[in-house]
């Protein structure tokens, strides 16, 4: 039997904390999870050892950020470490699960660690320098959108320099330099780390504010992906080769124009380089965004509308890196979505639009009404339809605050009718969020369900049913207990439950010793499945085991 020792590490977590360092400020802060990952998957001829395949992992993060008047310094190091990962087979040491791999040195195949952000910044009266990493987005993301995305564990920094410069109402942005993607994951099970393609990225944006109730900027960008893994101190030989693609656009937004306030952003682009898109003419596309919101009353309209046309192909390469460079407004309710919808959500050509309604009609209860209509014209990549498709999706919701109950939740239909007799996909689910006194204690309830029937495809998949229950019980204002129950049959994701084969159980305590710190402790299984954050979608594992944690911020 093999077992993990978790003990001492947890014990060498550490917390935040900050000390005074001569004139200037230390603030340090951990970030450390231990998981002991469970299998069924047997060794042939060691059926009886059960537990064989069995393995734990440990994964720390720490930051570091030193203030001195003006002057920012900032460090990230990323560790992991594998144990009860080995054993020998007939006289041979056997590693079970490969931590890395090409491009990426460990002294030891166990273990990993990594100096994966460093800054030093400083501001002025005119404005701010930065160099080492960074993140940088224009307008709505449409053309650059290079951020940290924590929902889904991706942290993709621009390695170079950052500049702003305001004066008056004009402010200035730059930034230029390669990408730096996270190796090591925090939530996630890391296994077969690679190196990194440093991907050349340099933009520029000019805002000017303040023209009566109007603010107008422009920007562009340019892009050079890089094909191999190699050190970043090799990425500057990428300045001499020619750019994949560029973009240039703007945005304009009006404040009280005609009673509403309104934002429009359009952007071209050029791509040069066709060698991943096969015999396809990329050439030019274009993504055009707008939105108005309008305050009648009681009821409050979010009006949204979308166009776009080569947009992803931007993220071809950085794609199969995990991260994505451009990631614009999706208009989707992304809380659902699938195998199927993901493909609208990556469309290169789709255009649509979405109102909301919000109705302040009594004091306590908040009912709302959403539509998102599109028209989905690619027929390739992640789509398994065959000829162009337009989506409809309507979704009802409310939110209730009372003095002891606070209730939201939203229900909807999304209908995907294909031009041919195909049939369609549809989609139902319903969603809410609970907070309610249980006796002296406090209650939380978190359901979220829905139901995908497929149309005729090609290669036929099954309908299926998903759901996840969450269900919080907090005895004490540090302490929360918290019970998890998933469903799935959706026989496209790669993983099983640890009740029956589609039903998933678990539990988890939580306990907050301090408003910056908290330490969790998990036993079960969850599922596998996409989850998506701001526009960016991602395939997540499912896990079983036992999962240690304790996180703490400046």
């Amino acid at each position: 039997m093999k077992t993990p020792i978790l003990l001492p590490l947890v014990l060498a977590s550490g917390s935040a904390w900050a000390l005074e360092v001569g004139e200037g400020a230390l603030a340090i802060s951990e970030d450390v999870e231990i998981r002991y990952f469970q299998s069924s998957d047997t060794l042939d001829g060691f059926e009886e050892h059960g537990n064989l395949l069995d393995y734990g992992e440990e994964v720390s993060r720490s930051n570091l950020l030193w203030t001195q008047e003006d002057w920012m310094i900032g460090v990230q190091v990323d560790q992991v470490a594998l144990f009860a990962n080995r054993y020998y087979l007939d006289d041979s040491l056997v590693y079970e699960h490969e931590l890395v791999t090409d491009g990426v040195w460990s002294p030891t195949p166990d273990a990993y660690a990594n100096l994966e952000k460093l800054w030093v910044g400083r501001s002025m009266d005119w404005g701010d320098v930065q160099v080492g990493d960074g993140y940088v987005a224009f307008g709505r993301g449409l053309a650059l959108s290079l951020v940290r995305n924590t929902d889904i564990d991706l942290d993709t920094s621009l390695r170079g320099v950052h500049t702003s410069v305001q004066s008056g109402d004009w402010e200035l942005v730059a930034a230029g330099g390669w990408t730096n993607q996270q190796q090591v994951q925090q939530d996630n099970p890391n296994y077969l780390l690679r190196g990194e393609r440093h991907s050349l990225v340099a933009g520029l944006r000019v805002d000017r504010y303040a023209l009566g109730p109007t603010n107008v900027g422009l920007h562009g960008v340019a892009y050079r992906f890089a094909r191999e893994v190699s050190p970043i101190w090799e990425a500057p030989a990428s300045l001499g080769e020619p750019l994949d693609a560029v973009a240039a656009g703007g945005s304009v937004e009006w404040m009280g124009l005609a009673g509403m306030d309104w934002f429009v952003e359009g952007d071209v682009f050029h791509h040069f380089n066709d060698d991943l898109h096969g015999d396809e003419e990329v050439g030019l596309g274009h993504a055009v965004y707008a939105s108005t919101a309008a305050y009648l009353g009681a009821a409050s309209v979010l009006l949204e509308a979308k166009h776009y046309v080569g947009a992803e192909r931007l993220n071809t390469y950085s794609s199969l890196e995990g991260y994505e460079v451009v990631s614009g407004p999706t208009l989707e309710y992304e809380r659902v979505i699938t195998e199927d919808s993901s493909a609208a959500m990556n469309s290169n050509d789709i255009a649509g639009a979405r109102v909301q309604v919000d109705l302040a009609i009594w004091e306590q209860v908040t009912p709302r009404v959403a539509v998102g209509l599109f028209r989905d014209q690619e027929l390739g990549g992640l789509h398994f339809n065959r000829v162009p498709e337009t989506i409809v999706h309507p979704v009802l919701g409310a939110e209730y605050f009372g003095s002891n109950v606070q209730c939201i939740v939203n229900a909807g239909r999304r209908v995907d009718l294909r031009d041919d007799d195909s049939g369609e996909d549809v989609l139902t689910h319903l969603d809410m969020a609970l907070d309610f006194p249980l006796g002296p204690w406090h209650g939380e309830l978190i359901i979220d369900a829905h139901r995908f029937e497929w149309g005729n495809n090609v290669n036929q998949q099954s309908d299926f049913t998903s759901s996840s229950t969450a269900l919080g019980v907090r005895p004490a204002e540090a302490w929360t207990l918290v019970l998890y129950n998933d469903y799935s049959d959706n026989p496209l994701i790669p993983s099983d439950g640890n009740l029956t084969e589609t039903l998933y159980g678990a539990l988890e305590l939580h306990y907050q010793p301090a408003q910056a710190t908290t330490v969790k402790a998990f036993y079960g299984a969850y599922k596998a499945g996409i989850r998506c954050a701001g526009g960016q979608c991602r395939n997540l594992p499912g896990f079983e085991g036992a999962r240690v944690s304790m996180t703490t911020n400046f």
